[in-house]
């Protein structure tokens, strides 16, 4: 209805007990505690189900970041036991690429969802939107962090390649994820190949809390550095 602000609620125990049903070794990975519950919930049920399961493996991974980058840490789980890697080998792997070689980026061109629910600074939502300006930044210690502001794509997707390089990435691989913008993620995506011709650079679109927060036109980035 019209003038009551959209929200989100992080998933109960009870939805990751039935997620976890059935495993013997469990990796979950959540969105950033510092932006959701649901972590404290996946470690709550994690706990409840290896009593109930004591051979069970289990590890619940705060990605610190979201979306894309949550995609290339489960990737790299994967490719881990692909090569034979023990469980707790590729616990200590994964927590080290989480903390040290994935970074996650955005380029957005609303706040209002984040700001609503306590994400961002409301006041640096309504200004980016009066001006209809994009709001460029990345993900620091878990939490969302604006870098700049830029007004159209051409400059945006400029200040983004630039942060990529000032926080360290050197050709690593790259997760684009969009909110029906398509345009601006395939320009990114040719923007990074330049910078980087051998990186892999996947597209794909952002999905359900993503979408939500990232909203209509958004990027969110995932880099490895």
């Amino acid at each position: 209805r019209a003038g009551i602000a959209a929200s989100s609620a992080c998933p109960g125990i009870a939805a990751w007990l039935e997620a976890y049903a059935g495993g013997s070794e469990i990796y979950v990975l959540t969105i950033s505690a510092a932006l959701s519950g649901s972590c404290n919930s996946a470690v709550q049920a994690a706990k409840i189900y290896q009593e109930e399961h004591p051979d069970c493996l289990i590890h619940v991974f705060d990605s610190r970041s979201a979306g894309p980058a949550q995609c290339l840490a489960a990737e790299k789980i994967a490719a881990l036991k692909d090569q034979g890697m023990q469980f707790a080998e590729v616990v200590e792997t994964v927590t080290d690429y989480l903390e040290n070689h994935v970074r996650l980026f955005f380029a957005l061109k609303s706040m209002t969802n984040l700001a609503n629910n306590g994400r961002v600074n409301p006041t640096v939502a309504k200004i980016a939107g009066m001006l209809k300006i994009w709001v460029y930044g990345w993900a620091e210690n878990g939490l969302i962090k604006p870098l700049g502001k830029a007004r159209g794509e051409k400059k945006t997707l400029a200040a983004v390649v630039k942060a990529l390089e000032e926080k360290g990435y050197r050709g690593g691989r790259v997760k684009i994820d969009h909110v029906d913008n398509l345009a601006s993620a395939t320009e990114l995506h040719d923007q990074i190949r330049k910078l980087a011709p051998a990186a892999k650079v996947d597209l794909g679109s952002c999905r359900a809390l993503c979408s939500f927060y990232a909203e209509a036109g958004g990027l969110m980035i995932a880099a490895e550095v």
